[in-house]
């Protein structure tokens, strides 16, 4: 799409039409994303002019510079930002130049039901916004209805004429996207990327929250290993039962080496004693049965029987940890994936559920977290489908209470107080 009062370049401009420009930029999907040069392909309405970025629907959108939002929706009246046009933004820069947005989503988070509103919140004509600041998400609006999510981007210089934003933006995606993932996540959640063991964590700085541990295939939790009141990566290897956990929140070797459990076990990490140390134990999802230690191995040496055992669930149920009480020590729950069936007890002892309910949806991974600081632990899923957090305040059955889109298909969600 293009506005009437764009132009081809003319004599005496600072660049001429379609030129590859070294325009400085912030990448402005923050999440994986994919690309080629498409500015001369053509369209039903002509030349393509511009680059779009092919990533799932809800990854954030953020400025790729610091300015003046000047369009929302092809309106420059902020109380003419119809939502049957949704959802399109233009950004003045500063410096003259100008970045637009199109494509942005209209759905409902996991639709395609063009009701939602893919203008972030607090965004409208007229809004100041810091390069890297959030604006909105990938989406498949307009005449994109039909085809897979992606951002449609175009860059214009101070001279109204369209260049080739190509170059500039494979410059900016290699140092900016993983930082802004970072940046995306909110304090105390983060997400693993398992093909790669590259670890994302919220609250954190680029410097900070980005490193790689692990190795493909290995299953992530986190964890006070040190008892220092930072959580920090823990790596499970199911095919062998080895457990690797690092004591900060860095690229490198493991600290702790050790063993625990069988293959096909699932590591279960909390302060299962209320001593302020988490250890690693296990679920075994094919007997239903859980396997408390409250001491860490090291040494590469097996780390014994476990001090106690007992039997909750059923097999296949996926566990997860909290203190879902606030008495200081951490109990086990499990969640049915294939219905969204939330139950946990608050003691280490065989029994039915202390409380159960039902929240998310089918393949929702779900982790729990004390997310409104009122000393209990409660359900969070991240789903896949629409790579977004569901955060919920209280043990009880109901919607979300907050939400953050970041990540990827495929990526792992974790919990804990990473500093």
């Amino acid at each position: 799409m293009v506005m009437a009062n764009h132009r081809a370049a003319f004599d005496g401009t600072m660049h001429t039409y379609g030129e590859m420009v070294d325009y400085p930029l912030t990448f402005p999907v923050a999440g994986p994303a994919t690309f080629r040069d498409t500015f001369y392909s053509a369209r039903g309405t002509g030349q393509h002019h511009a680059q779009d970025l092919m990533a799932q629907k809800m990854v954030p959108v953020v400025a790729a510079g610091s300015g003046t939002v000047r369009y929302i929706n092809w309106s420059r009246d902020r109380d003419d930002l119809n939502p049957d046009r949704c959802c399109t933004m233009v950004i003045a820069h500063d410096d003259g130049w100008e970045t637009w947005y199109l494509h942005l989503n209209n759905d409902t988070p996991g639709t395609d039901d063009g009701q939602g509103w893919g203008i972030a919140p607090g965004i409208t004509i007229g809004t100041r916004v810091d390069a890297g600041e959030l604006i909105g998400w990938v989406g498949d609006s307009g005449n994109a209805e039909n085809t897979s999510p992606h951002l449609h981007f175009e860059l214009y210089d101070p001279e109204d004429v369209i260049v080739n934003p190509y170059d500039a933006l494979k410059a900016a995606q290699a140092p900016s996207t993983d930082a802004l993932i970072v940046a995306a996540l909110p304090d105390g959640l983060g997400l693993v990327d398992p093909a790669q063991g590259r670890w994302y964590l919220g609250g954190a700085t680029a410097e900070t929250g980005l490193f790689y541990f692990g190795n493909p295939g290995d299953l992530p939790m986190s964890g006070d290993w040190d008892c220092d009141g930072i959580d920090t990566p823990g790596m499970y290897r199911v095919s062998d039962g080895y457990v690797y956990l690092r004591n900060s929140n860095s690229q490198g070797a493991a600290d702790l080496r050790f063993y625990f459990g069988n293959p096909g076990d699932l590591p279960i990490a909390g302060d299962f004693d209320g001593d302020g140390c988490d250890t690693v134990s296990i679920y075994r999802p094919s007997e239903g049965r859980v396997f408390i230690i409250n001491v860490l191995g090291s040494d590469d040496r097996g780390l014994g029987p476990a001090e106690f055992s007992y039997y909750f669930g059923v097999p296949g149920d996926k566990p997860f940890v909290g203190d879902f009480d606030g008495d200081g020590i951490e109990t086990i729950g499990l969640h049915r994936e294939s219905t969204g069936f939330v139950y946990f007890r608050n003691s280490h002892t065989q029994g039915v559920a202390d409380n159960d309910f039902f929240f998310g949806i089918p393949g929702d991974r779900l982790i729990a977290g004390d997310w409104d600081h009122d000393g209990i632990d409660s359900p969070g899923v991240y789903r896949p489908a629409d790579i977004t957090f569901y955060l919920r305040y209280t043990n009880t059955q109901g919607n979300a209470d907050e939400l953050h889109t970041v990540g990827a298909r495929g990526w792992l969600p974790i919990a804990g107080a990473f500093g």
